[in-house]
């Protein structure tokens, strides 16, 4: 999750720092499955030209690339130079070349040709406006073409069983923290009602969420990792102290939990909607 404050859009609560790219990269290992999910079940497929909104360092692009093959085109928008310096090299160790990426805010984004389908991963949840930012990405896509959004529910979260203390405290944290830095919780389950404001047809959509079975899994270090972007706000917003939180220990602590009680956790839970442009193919 990428964390912004609604009153400065343009830039990161984490910073660009070299551990934020990796934890960028980490968590997309752990949403991977179900975007993909989401992307084949909107109908990507071989030769579409696709735009990638809030690229960061590429993942869903690459995703999309899959999907369109070398016959078609993905195009990665991102405001952040660096996660985009961060996303070419990756497109070039993976040998592809019909996945390209721009740095560019939607707004200043001039409108060319019409693109078949825009794709968008955690990046309503963070927009003052989602509507309006819908709209816009909307007037870079083809009548008929398709819009595909997924989105975190963060207020449907922290489910763990059996009741895992420690987890249930980070939970409490991390929730308040994203609603007090203007983050939609409920961007989620507003999705369907977001794209219909917004002019478009809504076709279908999935919920989904990554099972947390192993106590040492990547989903607990993904977790334990956006603890540590949040924590600065936890302190200045009175959410929780670092000595509280002992952000170094928390994988191992909440590993320890997870075994001794045999415990699984859903440490995110995300819903995908698809939809498309009407008017005339």
């Amino acid at each position: 999750m990428r964390v912004e404050e609604t009153s400065a859009a343009a830039e990161y609560v984490q910073g660009n720092e070299d551990r934020e790219l990796r934890r960028l990269m980490l968590q997309a290992q752990v949403y991977a499955p179900l975007t993909e999910g989401v992307l084949r079940a909107s109908g990507l497929k071989p030769g579409m030209r696709v735009l990638d909104v809030g690229c960061g360092v590429g993942d869903v692009s690459f995703l999309a690339a899959e999907l369109v093959g070398p016959t078609g085109e993905v195009v990665g928008v991102d405001r952040e130079a660096r996660v985009l310096a961060c996303a070419q090299r990756r497109a070039e160790v993976l040998g592809l070349p019909h996945v390209r990426f721009q740095q560019s805010s939607l707004e200043s984004l001039p409108v060319g040709a019409p693109f078949d389908a825009i794709v968008g991963r955690l990046v309503l949840m963070f927009q003052p406006d989602p509507v309006t930012f819908v709209r816009r990405m909307a007037e870079h896509l083809r009548p008929g073409g398709v819009l595909a959004l997924h989105e975190l529910e963060l207020a449907a979260m922290g489910l763990a069983h059996p009741k895992l203390p420690l987890f249930n405290r980070v939970w409490n944290w991390m929730l308040p923290t994203c609603e007090r830095v203007g983050i939609k919780v409920h961007m989620g389950l507003e999705l369907v009602s977001t794209l219909r404001r917004a002019g478009l047809v809504v076709d279908d959509g999935v919920v989904g969420g990554r099972l947390g079975v192993a106590p040492d899994a990547e989903t607990t270090h993904a977790l334990v990792e956006t603890v540590r972007t949040l924590l600065p706000h936890m302190e200045r917003l009175g959410v929780a102290l670092a000595m509280e939180v002992d952000i170094d220990t928390l994988a191992a602590r909440l590993t320890a939990e997870l075994r001794s009680n045999g415990g699984v956790l859903v440490p995110s839970l995300m819903v995908g909607v698809w939809g498309h442009r009407p008017g005339p193919v």
